[in-house]
């Protein structure tokens, strides 16, 4: 007897068609460059004047303060960014004040400075006479540590004229004479 090949009638094959996956890879995408552009911003609103801000360049200066006795002064070394004469005297006056040594009295502002040859005018605000405790010494100490400080940095600058809120004063509290322009004093530093 004869085997009858029996052969099982395939049905063709077709593909499973793939689910589109267009739109749900089309979404993922845009979520994605959503949150990178989202953090982007993040970073450069609290970053960016540091990314994007070229530091300027520095100086050092030398800050001339009380001692620890209260009756001369010393050195005490400072940075300030570069800027025209007058910029780098402001900001070493300001940093002069914020340094917390109390020669120059708490709450003192510059309010201008003005360079005319050899002399610088600084104005300040009139907490320097109101927060002054007094005293010969400490008058001596808060005058030459601005005048120090000034003319002892900036070679440029042979003598300091203070001013008083736009006013010439003729002390901060009876003795020591501001009417004129003051040179350096170098024999209070220490």
């Amino acid at each position: 007897m004869a085997k009858k090949n029996k052969t099982k009638k395939q049905s063709p094959v077709t593909p499973k068609k793939k689910k589109s996956s267009g739109i749900s890879g089309a979404l993922t995408v845009f979520i994605i460059a959503s949150l990178t552009v989202i953090i982007g911003i993040v970073i450069l609103s609290r970053f960016g004047d540091r990314l994007f801000k070229p530091e300027k360049p520095s100086k050092e200066v030398s800050l001339f303060i009380s001692d620890e006795s209260g009756t001369y002064l010393k050195a005490r070394t400072d940075k300030i960014e570069k800027g025209t004469l007058e910029e780098e005297i402001t900001e070493t006056v300001a940093s002069l004040i914020k340094s917390g040594a109390g020669t120059v009295p708490a709450g003192t502002r510059v309010l201008g400075v003005k360079v005319d040859g050899a002399v610088a005018t600084v104005d300040l605000s009139k907490e320097v006479i109101k927060n002054h405790p007094g005293g010969s010494t400490g008058e001596l100490l808060t005058i030459y540590s601005i005048v120090d400080t000034i003319t002892l940095n900036f070679q440029e600058i042979k003598e300091v004229q203070l001013l008083v809120e736009g006013s010439k004063e003729e002390t901060l509290k009876g003795h020591i004479d501001m009417e004129f322009p003051l040179g350096p004093d170098k024999k209070i530093i220490k």
